[in-house]
């Protein structure tokens, strides 16, 4: 695969993504949560006129994201590294997914960060997508680097989800993860976009910066 980012556009948008973990998780989830929901009360007409768009952020925090890059770094540092830039300029609403162990021992598969999670876990793509729905959002920028649970679950989420979903692949150049990815955008509408993130955090980080609404 070109080591450029190779973007493929589905809509005229470039596409981007953030991720973020928590050190005080209810704290953050409440506080980013409710910046959500207040956001999706806001359908005026000056909000209207401008498109607002109440984004989420989604990252895969899977098992397989320990894989290492050219650079000789995990896929997970570098996905810290961009969510970190990305931060810096909006505090939009991030929820990674992957395998978390809940404060009375059980486990859930999604959860809204601050900082990039250590990863754990499949990749349950259509329980992400859910929640981004049951939260309000009406755009999603997802990152991830492999193949879903269930991509006919996933895709049904998407579906049920109705907006635009922006997505990132940042697995193993053509494999069927990404043939998946490229269809779950373009079914959405939303913009599908490759990168190596060893060479192209970067790049990725101006392209999601763009595609992300104001957090506000």
């Amino acid at each position: 695969m070109n080591p450029n980012t190779n973007t493929k556009t589905t809509t005229t948008t470039d596409l981007d993504l953030n991720l973020t973990t928590t050190t005080d998780i209810a704290v953050v989830e409440k506080t980013a949560l409710d910046r959500l929901k207040k956001s999706a009360a806001k359908d005026d007409l000056d909000d209207f006129l401008r498109g607002a768009r109440r984004s989420l952020l989604l990252i895969d925090t899977s098992s397989s994201m320990t894989t290492a890059t050219r650079s000789g770094r995990s896929r997970i540092d570098h996905l810290r590294e961009i969510v970190r830039e990305l931060r810096a300029e909006r505090n939009v609403p991030t929820a990674a997914f992957g395998r978390f162990m809940n404060e009375d021992g059980g486990y859930c598969t999604v959860r809204v960060v601050d900082t990039v999670p250590a990863p754990c876990g499949m990749t349950p793509l259509a329980d992400a997508i859910d929640f981004g729905r049951r939260e309000g959002a009406n755009h999603l920028v997802v990152i991830f680097d492999g193949e879903p649970d269930s991509e006919t679950a996933a895709l049904a989420s998407a579906k049920a989800f109705g907006n635009p979903i922006d997505v990132f692949y940042v697995g193993d150049p053509g494999g069927s993860g990404e043939f998946f990815a490229q269809t779950l955008a373009t079914m959405t509408g939303g913009t599908f976009g490759t990168a190596d993130l060893g060479r192209q955090a970067k790049q990725l980080t101006s392209k999601i910066a763009g595609l992300l609404g104001d957090g506000q």
